[in-house]
């Protein structure tokens, strides 16, 4: 920023506009940019600079900036602007293009209704809106840019759009912002340069952001070896105040460690762009061949290619396992020839798999076909291709997202067996220690993401303090929280219920006194008000005990409670985006636990799924609908129809509970 908000580092917007009066379409920005100091991030670019040298009199961020009119009858125009590869470019457009229809004339509401393309060299690269005027795009290739109007329907649209283009000669989006923030306050009203700056700004928030959080972070625990200084070695029992600094300092660190994984995940996303960009700039080149392919067959002799059908997995899909199940079946009345499956351009060999092989002898007119296809770490695009005896062929390509670690993966286990007031339990204990096994051995959750509480440790201020301070700092929007617990339940008569049934239900803590849950049990509207605090859309309780009061299983009974529960309390947790609860029974039902399976029943059969018995489609994935499906089969018959498990809660897209490695 060069210190002045009249005009663009110290022009008035008189001579803004006389500069591009004078030079025609090229507009030049001078000032104080070259006495700006660079930043890091900007530093790392001199290389680039070197080889794409600014415009001259432009700001060191600036590489070249011009303007034009890109009209509606004219299908591809040259702009005279030199793209390279894998630099950003921001595109800004006003104006309208109207269409002629039976007289009518009426202007779009969006760039989206008749949309602006690109060309580099003459290969089209898409559409370069969606619904804004203006964007900051990668190149995905080098050379001259043309513009062009998208409308095949209405070939008659009358009109143009007034584009200005920036190229960059920075990834500094600070540095972008700051240009773009001045460009509009020079150019009022410009529609494209107001959306192109709020884009800008929102990855300018992000860097700076991500900066201020890091030292934060380090300030954090610089103060954390300053106090551990301060507690006496001797001492078995740090002084009170100490120990209560010490436990906001590592609340602070969480927090601050969880909102920099939010940034960098925002960032990641912002790198895959250029990586999009050169897959579409492939699938397009490779469409365009097809379909010049296909024109020259059917206008020969009017045949048609394969009849190609794939049904999983689903485009666009993002796993965490190293390999997804491709099936699907392709036929043609002719024969086929050919059939082939690559990843990242490379062959899958497909000698060993069922339903999928060569096409050999005489030419089978149907092929289904099922195998797992490899995967590496990041995208990878799967291209499937069918030739048949007259040479035609038909392919389907998707994108698959591997991404093997769960560091955005956060758990609380809970398991309790020896309550000091309350009966004790047998297997709780083991439940817990078998599902905390399950996530760290088979998902590879990173053990310092799980916190285990186990009798003692699960006391009603630990409970509270690990979901609803712990939990909600740590977890971000997009992570996934799982929280598991295994115990006791119980109910007691509250006329102020919201479930309609006049009753309470409770998470018996380790310390529970019968005779006072209201003080000492976790009430299911505490519970619902800590998940409403925790802000992932990805969030799975699991609990294995009951409420109905009967005498046995994971419940107490409470004198004067017995009465019909309704589950009302279930979907009062579950309300909200992104929340899925599993229950091991109904709401009058009791959840048992079984000698010979060393486990309650529910959680026996839980991992029992977990492990791999659960993935009815084979995707190496067991998502929470598998789960829920395999102990609802399972329980039941293992109870003697006495126990049915419950789901509440949905989620948009597969769930993903477990990995088979």
């Amino acid at each position: 920023m060069c210190g002045s908000r009249s005009g663009i580092c110290g022009f008035s917007l008189s001579s803004f506009w006389a500069v591009v009066a004078f030079i025609g379409l090229a507009m030049v920005f001078d000032g104080c940019a070259s006495t700006a100091k660079q930043s890091p991030e900007e530093a790392s670019n001199q290389e680039f600079l070197r080889q794409h040298k600014p415009q001259a009199g432009l700001p060191s961020s600036v590489r070249q900036i011009k303007r034009l009119k890109v009209h509606a009858n004219e299908k591809q125009t040259e702009t005279g602007v030199q793209l390279y590869n894998g630099e950003f470019v921001t595109i800004m457009l006003t104006g309208q293009i109207n269409r002629f229809l039976t007289g009518s004339t009426s202007p779009p509401e969006t760039p989206a209704e008749r949309p602006l393309a690109w060309w580099i060299n003459g290969k089209n690269f898409g559409t370069t809106f969606n619904n804004a005027y203006g964007r900051t795009l990668l190149s995905p290739a080098s050379g001259n840019l043309q513009l062009g109007i998208v409308d095949e329907y209405h070939k008659d649209n009358k009109g143009f759009y007034d584009v200005i283009i920036v190229t960059w000669a920075t990834t500094n989006f600070t540095l972008i912002a700051d240009f773009l923030e001045n460009l509009k306050q020079e150019i009022f009203g410009h529609p494209g340069v107001a959306d192109a700056f709020q884009q800008a700004s929102l990855y300018r928030g992000m860097e700076l952001s991500r900066n201020q959080t890091s030292m934060e972070i380090e300030n954090t625990k610089a103060q954390m070896g300053t106090l551990l200084k301060e507690i006496s070695p001797q001492s078995d029992q740090p002084p009170a105040d100490l120990q209560q600094r010490e436990e906001e300092l590592e609340s602070r660190l969480v927090e601050l460690t969880g909102k920099l994984q939010q940034i960098d995940e925002m960032n990641r996303e912002l790198l895959q762009e250029k990586e999009k960009a050169a897959q579409l700039s492939q699938e397009l080149e490779d469409r365009e061949r097809r379909e010049r392919e296909l024109m020259s067959r059917i206008s020969a002799g009017a045949k048609v290619p394969p009849l190609l059908l794939i049904t999983s997995p689903e485009d666009g899909r993002r796993i965490e396992t190293d390999s997804v199940r491709l099936t699907g079946a392709v036929e043609d009345d002719q024969g086929l020839m050919r059939f082939d499956v690559l990843v990242n351009g490379r062959p899958v060999e497909t000698g060993d798999a069922r339903g999928i092989r060569p096409v050999e002898g005489a030419a089978p007119k149907r092929l289904s076909f099922e195998r797992r296809i490899p995967l590496v770490q990041g995208s990878n695009r799967i291209q499937v291709k069918a030739t048949d005896t007259d040479g035609l062929t038909s392919e389907r390509v998707l994108t698959i997202h591997f991404s093997p670690s769960r560091r955005n993966f956060w758990a609380v286990v809970v398991g309790i067996n020896d309550y000091p007031q309350l009966p004790k339990l047998k297997y709780a204990v083991n439940d817990a220690k078998e599902f905390h096994r399950l996530l760290v051995e088979k998902n590879q959750v990173p053990p310092e993401n799980i916190t285990l509480l186990l009798n003692d440790q699960a006391s009603l201020k630990n409970l509270r303090s690990t979901l609803g301070t712990k939990l909600k700092n740590a977890a971000g929007l997009d992570d996934m929280v799982i929280i598991f617990f295994a115990g006791h339940g119980a109910t007691e008569r509250d006329a102020m219920s919201a479930d309609g049934d006049g009753l309470e239900k409770y998470l018996l803590p380790w310390e529970t006194d019968p005779a006072d849950l209201y003080s000492t049990a976790m009430p299911m509207r505490e519970i619902a008000y800590i998940f409403d605090r925790i802000r992932s859309d990805r969030l799975i309780f699991i609990s294995d005990s009951c409420y109905s009061g009967a005498s046995g299983g994971r419940t107490i009974s409470v004198t004067g409670t017995r009465a019909n529960i309704t589950d009302g309390f279930l979907e009062r947790i579950s309300s909200g985006r992104g929340k899925v609860i599993i229950t091991a029974s109904a709401a009058n039902e009791v959840s048992v636990e079984k000698d010979d399976l060393q486990h309650g029943v529910f959680t026996y059969y839980l991992l029992e799924g977990l492990r791999g018995a659960a993935d009815t489609d084979r995707d190496g994935t067991i998502t929470v609908d598998e789960a829920y499906r395999y102990v609802s089969e399972k329980v039941p018959r293992a109870t003697g129809q006495e126990q049915h498990p419950v789901k509440k809660g949905t989620v948009e897209g597969s769930l993903v509970l477990s990995i088979l490695r």
